[in-house]
């Protein structure tokens, strides 16, 4: 039976891998472990995790503190004094080389995977290697990047071209960490005050039957691109589509029906070709009675 493996010679192993792995961060593909290499990291990690004295836990959080520091050191100065889409387009290439690397890291925790973290019901390896990258990433880029992103998210809705695979290459990665509730915070924000800007447009741009024919099919089209956008539930989508769309849509409706002393009956006779279900689909889509119309409470 082989001797007891202390952390720390176990782990100078393990990080010399990881070390070696980083490289692939830079491009350099060709620095990728001999199979030999490989092997001895993945003994190393599995003696560790299966001797009496496990070290399980420090494997893990020292797997994610080292990918941490690996994109601090290689990752944050090629983002540096870049802006908008310049931005956007080399952080995606950095994730992409990061997930490269993230998959041969992985490969020497791979009993972990299997063992500890689901047991412990923790994020798998490849999630808290996400975490480990967008979390360094924002703490020093946090505007910028989210500013980037909305920008392109609204150049999206006003119909002009968007580069969606950049877009959608790094929602998908932040999706996968623990900076998604941030920026899906971020996100129904900016929709919801995007949606308050146009309601002002469309009030006096459309009759009031045309407009609240526009309510629907945008709370249509906006539920597709929140699910794809923030990786969430066609039906978790559609509901908070009623809070960031629908809700400002209807209360400038409202707004609009009341200044103009337009009541309920006569809109019926006057609109009589928009159907009930539609009506009533728009009156439930208001944020309940009392609250602040200004709130994000439900963006938490």
């Amino acid at each position: 039976m082989n001797a007891h493996l202390s952390f720390e010679d176990g782990w100078r192993v393990l990080e010399q891998g990881i070390v070696t792995c980083s490289k692939i961060l830079e491009g350099s593909t060709g620095t990728r472990p001999t199979v030999a290499e490989y092997m001895n990291c993945y003994d190393c990690a599995y003696r560790m995790a299966v001797q009496t004295t496990s070290y399980c836990e420090e494997m893990y959080n020292g797997y994610k503190a080292t990918l941490a520091e690996s994109v601090r050191v290689l990752v944050l100065p090629h983002l540096m004094h870049k802006r908008d889409d310049d931005l956007l387009r080399q952080l995606l290439k950095m994730w992409s080389n990061y997930c490269i690397m993230v998959k041969c890291v992985s490969g020497f925790f791979s009993y972990l995977n299997r063992c500890f973290v689901e047991q412990r019901k923790l994020p798998c390896l490849e999630d808290s290697a996400a975490t480990s990258f967008f979390s360094t990433v924002f703490s020093f880029f946090n505007h910028e990047v989210a500013e980037a992103l909305l920008t392109l998210i609204r150049q999206e809705r006003d119909g002009r071209k968007v580069d969606m695979d950049l877009l959608m290459g790094i929602m998908l990665g932040i999706c996968r960490s623990e900076v998604k509730p941030s920026m899906k915070k971020a996100v129904l924000q900016d929709t919801y005050a995007y949606y308050s800007r146009k309601s002002s447009e469309w009030i006096v741009q459309y009759p009031l039957q045309d407009y609240l024919a526009k309510v629907q099919d945008t709370v249509e089209k906006e539920t597709m691109k929140l699910m794809h956008y923030l990786c969430i539930p066609e039906a978790d989508s559609a509901e908070l589509c009623l809070k960031v769309v629908s809700a400002p849509l209807m209360q400038t409706y409202d707004s609009y029906a009341a200044e103009k002393q337009i009541g309920g009956q006569l809109l019926l006779q006057t609109y009589k070709t928009v159907e009930d279900d539609l009506l009533a689909r728009c009156n439930r889509l208001t944020i309940d009675s009392g609250s602040d119309n200004s709130s994000v409470s439900y963006m938490e």
